[in-house]
């Protein structure tokens, strides 16, 4: 059984000073039948109370307020993950199964996630897009999902810049290139086209040099979960055309990046606002012995300082 470390970083760095930051952050990789949490730790500056809860698809999201005047914030988080055996899919599954893919069979959890989201809502784009690749229901689910995978990886290049972390699907479309938060949320959306329940998954990937994985290597990760007949949810990962295995390491569920995103939140104030990402992943063969240690930011604390209340603005990081 792999266990990974895994150390996340996010600086945002504001052009004045700002007040009335308030920040949710969705990092703590989840504990469930695939892998469990064993650490975790969060620390900030400027410094605040750190609160958290469970929404209900059980993802740990924690949150704080720094009311004070500041113009830097530091997030770091780091924590160790066990990813438990998973085990082999068939190469197949039988034809009959698209039978067990009616939208009123499903229970209240499956239906939600074949109905658009905030960044999953067909366009033309998308249903030219789909009609390009020949999407509908063929042979049987997992092959159709398999194919359309590697399709969706032909189809469009990565290259970061091209959108932003609030492009919709279009943009990524009409220039044939993203990231790995594009590449999910169009598959999601022709996955639900199928009536294939598809849910919007962020969290890290394990990069081996011998796999030539397109997503980046120093940020987060996103893919998708599909739920297939006697399988449960199957995971596919468009942007690197893998389906996803011991690497993939699982944070946060949703129907796509607005109810998934690492860090969301909004500040009081006039200016711009430049963010620094940083995460690795390493890999370990046992449990380190010891609990993690964590980073000391030498950032000072505006706390104290009065400024006159401003416009808010809001902030969040886009999924690479």
């Amino acid at each position: 059984m792999p266990y990974y470390e895994i150390s996340h970083l996010t600086r945002y760095t504001y052009s004045d000073f700002i007040t009335a930051s308030v920040m949710e952050v969705r990092m703590r990789p989840r504990t469930d039948e695939r892998q469990t949490c064993t650490s975790f730790n969060i620390k900030l500056s400027p410094s605040a109370r750190v609160l958290s809860y469970q929404d209900y698809l059980q993802n740990t999201i924690h949150f704080f307020d720094i009311p004070g005047a500041h113009h830097r914030l530091a997030i770091n988080v780091e924590s160790v993950v066990d990813i438990h055996p998973i085990l082999d899919l068939p190469e197949a599954l039988p034809a009959s199964s698209w039978d067990a893919l009616h939208v009123e069979h499903f229970d209240h959890d499956l239906f939600d996630f074949v109905q658009p989201g905030c960044y999953t809502t067909p366009t033309n784009l998308t249903r030219a897009f789909a009609a390009e690749l020949g999407v509908r229901r063929r042979d049987d689910p997992l092959t159709t999902l398999r194919d359309l995978n590697t399709a969706i990886y032909r189809a469009l290049g990565y290259k970061q810049s091209v959108t932003t972390v609030d492009s919709p699907v279009d943009v990524a479309l009409a220039n044939r290139k993203g990231v790995c938060q594009d590449f999910a949320h169009i598959m999601t959306i022709l996955v639900r086209g199928l009536e294939i329940p598809c849910r919007y998954v962020s969290g890290y990937l394990f990069h081996r040099k011998s796999d030539h994985e397109r997503s980046a290597l120093d940020a987060s990760h996103a893919w998708v979960e599909a739920w297939l007949p006697d399988l449960g949810w199957v995971g596919f990962d468009p942007t690197n055309n893998v389906l996803c295995d011991d690497r993939h390491i699982r944070v946060c569920v949703g129907l796509d990046y607005a109810d998934s995103a690492p860090t969301r939140g909004v500040f009081t104030g006039v200016a711009e606002t430049s963010l620094e990402v940083s995460v690795q992943v390493s890999r370990l063969e046992a449990p380190p012995a010891d609990t993690l240690p964590l980073f000391t930011f030498d950032l000072p604390n505006y706390e104290n300082q009065q400024r006159q209340p401003q416009p808010q603005q809001q902030q969040q990081q886009q999924q690479q």
